[in-house]
C-alpha cells in the first residue's frame, strides 16, 4: 500500500534488477527465491522510526503470499513501562503480498506522510522507550521493545528489519534490527526478505547507470540510482556541521544538493570543483538530494556559473523558485536584524523587500561572519536558493553581502496578512499553506507552550518531569488542533520584529471567522504561560499578562494544582540543553531586572526577559540589588453590598452640609476606582460580598451576568460571598464563579464565569468539611505575599433560600479566619485581610458588631477586616485592626492605604478613607457605560412600563417604629393576589424606596428583585402570636410588614401583647386563618414552616405587586396613596392570656331606640378588662352609641369590648379603634 510515487520509484528499481540479473549471481538467486514462491509467516513489523519532533512511523509487512484483511490487526503502545495497553488502533483496508503498510503521526515529516497509509496521533505518539505490538485479534503477534521495561531501547534512530527475518516474534530482539541515523526515512515503505540486508541509505545498484544532466535527475523520483557532474558553488566545509558532507553542484541544466550524514571516505570539495557523484536521489524537507556513495574530483578552479538575478516576488512563486533550486542567484533586499544567536549551527536572517515579499537568509556559522553585516541596511546578497519546507537563500561567503547603492527608507513587516494553516505543529507552532515574508513556519508570539519533543537530558532524576513536560505540551498541542485545523482562513499579525533566531514568523494567529485571537486563547484556557522578550508589543502586554494570572490563579491547564507543570517551558529548554538561563528577567510593576538564574523572583504575569543588561536599562529598568530598601505600600479599593445596582444613582449629602448631589452608578464609579489607581503602582481592587443578588433589573434579570462583565471590566482581584450570593443556591453561585450558560437561557450568550477568585472559609460541605471555594487567595506584590482570606456571616444559613443551601453549611468565622491564618503563616505570609461579609457599626474611633467580635478573637496576624451586610460607612479601629466598610449599592468606596515592612513581610501602618463618588468630580467610564446601555437597550421595554402613580415617597426599610407606607402596600398586594385573611413581607426582601410619581416595572423590580413566589398556608390565631413573636429582634425589634391584621407589641419583652382585625376584633386564637407569605419566609427554619399547613403556590412576588398596583386605577391627578396606619404599634401592656382576662358587663339605659353607658361606669373599669355591653331589650333591637369621651376612655384602657344582642355579637379592641365615636346595631351576629 505504499503510495504511487513509491511504487513507480520501485517498479523502476525492479525494472533495472531484471535486466541486470543475468550478469549477477547473486540477484538471480534473489529473484528466484521470490519466483519460487518464498513466503513468510505472518505479517510483522518491518520498520520503526522514532525521530524528531513528531517524525515517528511503524512500517508492516506482508511476504505471506496472499493479500491480507487488516481490520482483524491492531497496533497497540505500551507507555513508559506499562504492562496493559495504553493506546490501540485497528489497521484499515487490505495489505497485498509484498507489499509495505505505513502508519505515521499526522504532524510527522512531508516524506514521511507521502507514503504513510494512514495516520494516527495517540499509537504512533511514542518515545524510545515505549513498546509497541503488532496484534491479531488482540494477541500480540510481533513486539518491538520489552514490555514492562522503560528503559530507552530505540531513542532518535530508525530500525530496520532484517531481511532474513521471515517471521514475527513476541519478544523483542534487538539482533533482528538495523540501526539508521535520527530521521532516515529512505526504506520507509518498502522491504524485502531476499536475505540481503538493506546496506546504509543511498547505496546504488553496483553497476553505475549512465551519466544524466542535473535537470533529468530532478525529475526522477527518490530512492533512484544516478550519476551527475557537476561545479562545486560551496565548500562542503562552509555549510556541514563538521561530521555531516553537504555541498551543491551546479551544471547547465540545473543545480542539487549533497547530503550524507556521515562524510566517511567522501572527498573534502571546494568552490569551482568539478566533481561526479554516484548516489540515490531523495526529499528532505522538500529539497532534492542526492545521497553519494561516491564522489571523484575531475578538476579544479573552474568557472562558476553564471549567477541570476531575481527578485523576492518572484522567489515567492513556487513554480519559479522549485525551478532555481540548487542555483546560485542576487537579490535585493532589507535585512533589518540579525538573530543574537545561530539555531541548529546556522542564522535565520529575515529579507524582505519594499513590498514585504521575503525569504530566510539561512547563514551557516562556518560560511562567514554575521558580526561583518550591519543590520537596518539593504542589501545585494548572492546565494544558492534551498529549501527547509518553504524556499529559502544560502550565502556561502562574506562577499556574498554587499550593501546596495540605494538606500531608502526601510520597509516595515509590522502589520496583517492573510493566509491559511497548513497543519498545526505543536502548542505554538503552526505551518501555513502560503508564505508570509517567504515564510511558512510560524511562531506564536507572547506565549509559551510546554514542549513535545523527547528529551535530550536523559538523566533519570528528570524523568518525571520530562514525562510531565510532554503531556501538557500534548494537551496545548491537541487544543490548538480544535482550534484551528488544516485549510482555516487566518490572519498572521506581525510586530516589528517579524522574525525569530530559526526564521519562524513570529506573529499573533487571528482564526478569521470569528476574529479569535488564538495566542490569547491559548493563555486564557491555561495551555500556554506568558512570554515577552524584548522588544515586544506593550499595548498588547497587559491584556495578556492578566490573562496568564487569571488562568493561574483558577487552577486551569498547566497552573491545574492537582497536575501542575513542573517546568514552564523556557525552564524546561535551558535544563534540558543544560545550557543554563541566558536572559535577564525585567519585573514590569516594579521597573527592576533580575539576573537570569533569579527568574523565579520575578511573578510569570509581570515577566520580562532581556538579553542584556543594557537592554534592560534601555527599557528604563534598573538592578533589583540597586533598589533602596524602604517598605513596601499598597492600596487596596474595596467594595461591599453593591447588589447588582450598577445602574443606579443616588442624590444623597453624605458630609451633612445641606447640599445633595448626585452620586453612584458604576460607570462613575469605575473611573473613580481607575483615577485612584494611576496614582499607586500597587493598587488592588477587593470587595466583601454581596455584589450579586438583590439586583437591579438591568443585572437581575439576566442572572448577574452583567454585574460580573462590569467588575471584570473595572478589574477586581479578589472578593469574599456574602448571604446574598446564594439567593439561588449553591449549584448557580458555582456556575457565577466556574461559567457556562444558566440551563433556562436567562443569563447573556456565552458567560464564562469570573476571572477573580471568589472565597469562602466558613462554607464548607456537610458531611466531609471540604470548602466550598478558596478559604483564601496570596497575591504578591514586588517580593511580598499578601493573604486575603474570605467569611460570611453564620446567618446567611437562616436569610437565604434553604432549599438551594442543603450541601453546605456556614461555620464558625473566628475558627475559619484562625485555620486559614495558620495556613497562610506556614507559607510565610504576614500581611493579612479578610474579606468579611460580616456587620460592623461605627462607634467614635472604633466600631461595634459582629465584625469588631471577630476583630477582637482572630489572630493577630490579621491587620484588616472589609466588613459588609449592614450597609454601614465604618472606619475605625477594634484590637489593633482596621474594619472598614463603605456604604452600599455603589456609592462609595474604600481606599485602604497599607504600608509593609520587606524584611518582616508584616503591615506595620494602616489607614482608611470612605470615597463617595461624586458624579461632578468624574468622567462616566466609556467602556463600562457601553455595557450599561447594552443592557439597558436589552430589557428596556420591560422596565420602562408605567402602571400606576404614586402620591408621596415610601421608603423602603425594615420595620422599626411601626408600620410603613412601603411594606404595607407590599403586603396588600400579597393579600390580594391569594385571597387571603393576612399577609406578611419581610423586611429584608423591601430593597429600594418608592418615589413619589410615576411607578414603573423597573421600580418595583428594584423593590422586589430576588424572583421569590407567594405561597398561602393555614395557621391558627394562637400561630399568628407565634410567628409575630418569632419575627421580633432584640437589636432592631419588628421585621415583619402586616396586612389583614393589626398588633402591639411590648419592646421590653419583645413579644406581641395583641393581634386584631383591622376593625379592632381580636383574632381568635382558635380560629384557622389563611396567610401569604413569600417563599423564603415560608420555608426557611421557623414557625412559618413548622405551623403553617396545606401551602398552596401563587404568582412570583413581582407579578403580584404589578397586578396590584394597576388594580389601583391610579392616574396622575388620582394617585393611590400609602402611609403608616398604625397596623403595628408599641405598648408597655403585657401580654395575658386571654382566658384569664377580667371579664366586666355593664347593663345599658333603658331607652328603647339608642342605648348608651353611664361615662362614670367605663371610668371604674380596669385596663384590659373585656366589656361586654348587652343592647337586647326583650321586644326590640336596639343600636349602642358611645360618646367621643367614652372611647377616649375605652382605648386608654385597652379595653376588649364586646357589643352583643344575646344572639349575635361584635368585638372590638379598643386601644386600636380610631374612630371618634362608636355606633353599632348588632343583629343575627352581623353589625
Amino acid at each position: 500500500m505504499r503510495k504511487l510515487r513509491v511504487k513507480q520509484s520501485f517498479y523502476l528499481v525492479l525494472i533495472f534488477t531484471l535486466i541486470l540479473m543475468n550478469f549477477s549471481p547473486v540477484l538471480s538467486t534473489s529473484v528466484a527465491a521470490t519466483d519460487d514462491g518464498e513466503t513468510t509467516e505472518e505479517l510483522f513489523i518491518s520498520e520503526y522510526i522514532e525521530g524528531s519532533s513528531y517524525n515517528k512511523a511503524i512500517e508492516i509487512y506482508n511476504g505471506t503470499g496472499e493479500e491480507v484483511d487488516l481490520s482483524g490487526y491492531q497496533l497497540a503502545l505500551y507507555s513508559n513501562g506499562a504492562n496493559e495497553p495504553s493506546q490501540t488502533m485497528t489497521l484499515d483496508g487490505t495489505l497485498a503480498h509484498d507489499d509495505a503498510y505505513v502508519i505515521a503521526h499526522p504532524n510527522a515529516d512531508e516524506a514521511v506522510l507521502e507514503v504513510a497509509d494512514q495516520t494516527n496521533g495517540n499509537v504512533i505518539n511514542f518515545n524510545g522507550n515505549d513498546s509497541i505490538a503488532l496484534q491479531q485479534n488482540a494477541s500480540n503477534l510481533d513486539v518491538i521493545g520489552i514490555i514492562g521495561d522503560d528503559r530507552n531501547f530505540a531513542k532518535d534512530v530508525t530500525l530496520v528489519r532484517n531481511s532474513s527475518v521471515i517471521a514475527p516474534v513476541s519478544n523483542y530482539d534487538e539482533g533482528q534490527w538495523t540501526n539508521y541515523d535520527k530521521d532516515t526515512f529512505a526504506y520507509l515503505g518498502d522491504h524485502t526478505v531476499d536475505g540481503v540486508d538493506p546496506g546504509e541509505p543511498g547505496e546504488p545498484d553496483p553497476e553505475n547507470p549512465d551519466l544524466i544532466t542535473i535537470d533529468e535527475a530532478r525529475q526522477l523520483n527518490d530512492r533512484t540510482a544516478v550519476t551527475v557532474e557537476g561545479i562545486v558553488t560551496v565548500n562542503n566545509d562552509a555549510i556541514s556541521n563538521g561530521t555531516q558532507f553537504t555541498t551543491y553542484i551546479q551544471d547547465d541544466t540545473g543545480g542539487i544538493n549533497l547530503f550524507s550524514f556521515e562524510q566517511g571516505e567522501l572527498p573534502d570539495v571546494n568552490k569551482g570543483d568539478l566533481i561526479k557523484v554516484v548516489g540515490q536521489l531523495d526529499s528532505y524537507n522538500g529539497l532534492k538530494e542526492i545521497v553519494p556513495s561516491s564522489v571523484e574530483v575531475l578538476g579544479t578552479d573552474q568557472q562558476l556559473p553564471e549567477i541570476q538575478e531575481v527578485s523576492l516576488e518572484a522567489l515567492q512563486n513556487e513554480t519559479t523558485a522549485e525551478s532555481l533550486e540548487g542555483e546560485l542567484v542576487r537579490v535585493n533586499g532589507f535585512l533589518s536584524s540579525i538573530p543574537e544567536s545561530p539555531a541548529g549551527g546556522g542564522y535565520n536572517i529575515s529579507f524582505i523587500d519594499g513590498d514585504f515579499n521575503g525569504t530566510t537568509l539561512r547563514v551557516m556559522e562556518n560560511a562567514l561572519d554575521v558580526t561583518q553585516i550591519a543590520e537596518e541596511k539593504w542589501y545585494d546578497v548572492t546565494g544558492i536558493v534551498s529549501q527547509y519546507n518553504s524556499y529559502q537563500l544560502i550565502p556561502t561567503e562574506q562577499s556574498d553581502f554587499q550593501l546596495a547603492a540605494e538606500q531608502p527608507d526601510p520597509p516595515s513587516a509590522a502589520g496583517e496578512y492573510e493566509t491559511t494553516v497548513e497543519r498545526v505543529t505543536d502548542g505554538d507552532t503552526i505551518r501555513i499553506a502560503n508564505p508570509v515574508l517567504g515564510e511558512t513556519r510560524v511562531r506564536f508570539v507572547n506565549m509559551d507552550t510546554p514542549e513535545t519533543y523527547v528529551a535530550h537530558n536523559d538523566d533519570p532524576a528528570r524523568d518525571e518531569i520530562n514525562e510531565n513536560q510532554k503531556f501538557h505540551g500534548d494537551a496545548a498541542t491537541a487544543y490548538m488542533n480544535d482550534l484551528i485545523q488544516p485549510g482555516d482562513e487566518v490572519i498572521i499579525r506581525l510586530g516589528d520584529t517579524p522574525t525569530d533566531d530559526y526564521g519562524r514568523l513570529l506573529a499573533e494567529v487571528i482564526r478569521k471567522e470569528d476574529g479569535m485571537n488564538i495566542n490569547l486563547e491559548m493563555v486564557e484556557q491555561g495551555f500556554a504561560s506568558t512570554y515577552f522578550i524584548a522588544p515586544f508589543n506593550e499595548e498588547v502586554y497587559p491584556e495578556y499578562q492578566a490573562a496568564v494570572k487569571d488562568a493561574k490563579d483558577n487552577g486551569l491547564g498547566i497552573w491545574n494544582p492537582e497536575k501542575p507543570l513542573l517546568e514552564l517551558p523556557f525552564v524546561f529548554r535551558a535544563n534540558d540543553d543544560q545550557k543554563g538561563f541566558q536572559r535577564y528577567v525585567g519585573n514590569s510593576d516594579t521597573k527592576e531586572y533580575v539576573v537570569p538564574d533569579n527568574w523565579a523572583d520575578v511573578p510569570v504575569e509581570k515577566r520580562v526577559f532581556f538579553a542584556s543588561p543594557e537592554e534592560a536599562e534601555s527599557y528604563g529598568y534598573t538592578p533589583a540589588g540597586d533598589r533602596v530598601d524602604e517598605n513596601l505600600q499598597v492600596q487596596l479599593l474595596g467594595f461591599n453590598d453593591l447588589h447588582g445596582k450598577i445602574d443606579q444613582e443616588y442624590e444623597l449629602d453624605p458630609d451633612g452640609d445641606g447640599v445633595s448631589k448626585m452620586y453612584g452608578r458604576i460607570d462613575y464609579v469605575t473611573s473613580a476606582i481607575k483615577e485612584r489607581e494611576q496614582d499607586h503602582p500597587n493598587s488592588f481592587v477587593v470587595h466583601a460580598g454581596d455584589m450579586i443578588g438583590g439586583s437591579s433589573p438591568v443585572s437581575g434579570l439576566l442572572q448577574d451576568e452583567p454585574t460580573v462583565e462590569v467588575m471584570e471590566t473595572i478589574g477586581f482581584d479578589v472578593g469574599s460571598v456574602g448571604n446574598h450570593e446564594f439567593d439561588e443556591g449553591t449549584e448557580e453561585l458555582l456556575r457565577m464563579v466556574n461559567g457556562g450558560e444558566h440551563p433556562e437561557g436567562k443569563g447573556t450568550p456565552e458567560y464564562d464565569g469570573m476571572d477573580f477568585p471568589l472565597l469562602c472559609a466558613n462554607c464548607v460541605y456537610k458531611g466531609s468539611g471540604d470548602p466550598m471555594l478558596s478559604p483564601y487567595y496570596i497575591e504578591k506584590v514586588d517580593g511580598v505575599d499578601i493573604g486575603f482570606i474570605g467569611v460570611t456571616t453564620e446567618e446567611t444559613a437562616n436569610i437565604v433560600m434553604p432549599e438551594g443551601i442543603q450541601d453546605i453549611e456556614f461555620t464558625d468565622p473566628t475558627i475559619a479566619v484562625n485555620d486559614a491564618v495558620a495556613e497562610l503563616q506556614r507559607q510565610g505570609v504576614e500581611s493579612i485581610v479578610i474579606l468579611a461579609h460580616i456587620p460592623a457599626e461605627q462607634d467614635g474611633d472604633g466600631a461595634t458588631g459582629e465584625a469588631a467580635d471577630l476583630a477582637r478573637n482572630v489572630d493577630d496576624a490579621v491587620d484588616v477586616i472589609l466588613a459588609a451586610h449592614n450597609h454601614q460607612v465604618v472606619d475605625g479601629m477594634v484590637d489593633n485592626k482596621l474594619i472598614v466598610q463603605a456604604s452600599e449599592y455603589g456609592k462609595a468606596f474604600a481606599d485602604i492605604d497599607l504600608e509593609i515592612d520587606r524584611k518582616t513581610g508584616d503591615i506595620i501602618q494602616k489607614e482608611a478613607e470612605i470615597v463617595f463618588v461624586d458624579q461632578s468630580k468624574y468622567t462616566p467610564d466609556e467602556d463600562v457605560t457601553a455595557i450599561l446601555e447594552k443592557y439597558q437597550n436589552q430589557i428596556g421595554p420591560i422596565l420602562n412600563d408605567v402602571i400606576g402613580y404614586n402620591a408621596t415617597d415610601l421608603t423602603g426599610d425594615y420595620i422599626v417604629d411601626g408600620d410603613h407606607g412601603l411594606g404595607n402596600l407590599l403586603a396588600d398586594a400579597m393579600n390580594w393576589a391569594m385571597d387571603s385573611d393576612f399577609a406578611m413581607m419581610n423586611g429584608g426582601g423591601i430593597r429600594d424606596d418608592l418615589l413619589a410619581g410615576e411607578v414603573t416595572w423597573g421600580d418595583l423590580y428594584n423593590i422586589q428583585p430576588f424572583g421569590n413566589t407567594l405561597m398561602t398556608v393555614e395557621v391558627t390565631g394562637d400561630d399568628i402570636y407565634t410567628i409575630l413573636n418569632e419575627q421580633i429582634s432584640s437589636q432592631y425589634g419588628p421585621d415583619y410588614s402586616v396586612s389583614g391584621l393589626h398588633y402591639t407589641w411590648n419592646s421590653t419583652l419583645n413579644e406581641v401583647v395583641k393581634v386584631t382585625l383591622p376593625d379592632g376584633t381580636q383574632i381568635d386564637r382558635d380560629e384557622v386563618y389563611t396567610l401569604t407569605v413569600n417563599n423564603f419566609m415560608g420555608t426557611s427554619e421557623g414557625p412559618i414552616k413548622d405551623l403553617g399547613q396545606n401551602p398552596v403556590a401563587g404568582p412570583a412576588d413581582i407579578d403580584a405587586t404589578v397586578d396590584f398596583v394597576k388594580s389601583l386605577n391610579s392616574n396622575p391627578d388620582h394617585p393611590f396613596t400609602y402611609t403608616s396606619e398604625g397596623r403595628i404599634s408599641e405598648t408597655d401592656k403585657e401580654p395575658g392570656d386571654p382566658g384569664e382576662q377580667p371579664e366586666i358587663e355593664i347593663e345599658p339605659k333603658r331607652d328603647f331606640g339608642v342605648a348608651t353607658v353611664y361615662t362614670r361606669e367605663i371610668k371604674e373599669l380596669d385596663d384590659g378588662v373585656r366589656l361586654t355591653i348587652n343592647i337586647e331589650n326583650g321586644w326590640k333591637y336596639r343600636v349602642l352609641f358611645l360618646t367621643k369621651r367614652q372611647v377616649d376612655l375605652l382605648r386608654e384602657k385597652e379595653v376588649t369590648l364586646v357589643v352583643t344582642n344575646g344572639s349575635g355579637s361584635a368585638t372590638f379592641d379598643m386601644a386600636s379603634y380610631h374612630k371618634l365615636f362608636l355606633f353599632v346595631c348588632v343583629k343575627n351576629n352581623e353589625m
